[in-house]
């Protein structure tokens, strides 16, 4: 009778044994050999370095755009411009570098002749808050100081601007007289500055 106790309570503890994983001590998860980890282990931790980054780039639709006389220089030959680029959005952008600055004229904007020249060295980014502003400086030479047969002259009803890195063109109006020959380089422009 005895006999059949002791092995009723050796098997008793043997079983105990093997719904804890262990001869004793307290219940852990058991490892899993498929690669996925067991419903009972605590999720991994995983940590993210938050990245640096500046403001965006201005984007067209979020800046207004003026033509400033220069105050500070032209003649009878030729007109200084400051195109003024303000920023409307609600959050910081950059602008970095020329924009493109051609003549148009028509109802769908046909451009007039060469698109300005870039003067000057490439700077660094302009940040502009909102309600800041940064300027270009643009030269226009008067069409009447060249050959008629050489520039065709032509009405023109002002400016098309591509901020720099933009594809979206602005417009500022600008009437007056500019050559049409695609070959003739009668303004230059130069990089926005704050």
């Amino acid at each position: 009778m005895r006999t059949i106790a002791f092995a009723t309570l050796t098997a008793t503890a043997a079983l105990l044994a093997g719904c804890t994983g262990q001869s004793g001590g307290s219940a852990e998860p058991a490892p899993t050999t498929s690669g996925t980890p067991s419903p009972d282990a605590p999720a991994p931790q995983t940590t993210r370095q938050a990245v640096s980054t500046g403001p965006a780039a201005c984007r067209s639709a979020d800046l207004g755009l003026a033509l400033n006389p220069d105050q500070g220089g032209g003649g009878m030959n030729k007109m200084r411009y400051l195109l003024a680029f303000t920023n409307k959005g609600a959050a910081a952008c950059t602008l970095q570098g020329f924009p493109g600055v051609s003549f148009v004229t028509g109802d769908t904007g046909t451009q007039v002749g060469a698109p300005a020249t870039r003067e000057g060295a490439e700077p660094a980014a302009v940040t502009l808050q909102p309600g800041a502003s940064a300027s270009s400086l643009v030269t226009i030479a008067n069409a009447g100081v060249y050959d008629p047969a050489e520039c065709a002259p032509t009405d023109v009803r002002g400016l098309r601007i591509y901020p720099p890195g933009e594809t979206a063109a602005l417009f500022v109006p600008k009437e007056q007289q500019a050559c049409s020959a695609a070959d003739k380089a009668t303004m230059s422009v130069g990089p926005v500055q704050s």
